[in-house]
């Protein structure tokens, strides 16, 4: 029954906060999976990235390990994605207050 976790990749431009509920709702329905097994078949299927290589490199020796370390790159990655959000409407404001170089010189 635990092949079945291997058919739960990450989709392409799938947050990994989606990928992980996912993930965690297919484990639920495995009983008995072993740690080490859901940490493989995990940096499996994972799109390539920072906690694919921290799990690559640390395994998590738990299913809470393994969610706790999610839980901290998902909140770096949404921060970062606030982050560049703002700078986007920031500068779209600016170019609105600036007039373009067609209405100055007119």
């Amino acid at each position: 029954m635990a092949v079945f976790l291997f058919t739960i990749r990450q989709k392409e431009n799938e947050l990994l906060r989606d990928y992980m509920q996912r993930f965690v709702e297919a484990v639920h329905k495995v009983p008995h999976v072993n740690h080490e097994l859901l940490a493989s078949i995990i940096q499996q299927n994972l799109s390539p990235g920072r906690f694919k290589e921290s799990i690559a490199g640390k395994p998590p020796s738990t299913m809470e390990d393994l969610l706790m370390r999610s839980q901290k790159y998902i909140r770096i990655k949404e921060s970062n994605i606030s982050e560049t959000s703002l700078s986007v409407k920031r500068k779209g404001r600016e170019e609105e207050r600036e007039p373009k170089k067609e209405e100055r010189n007119t």
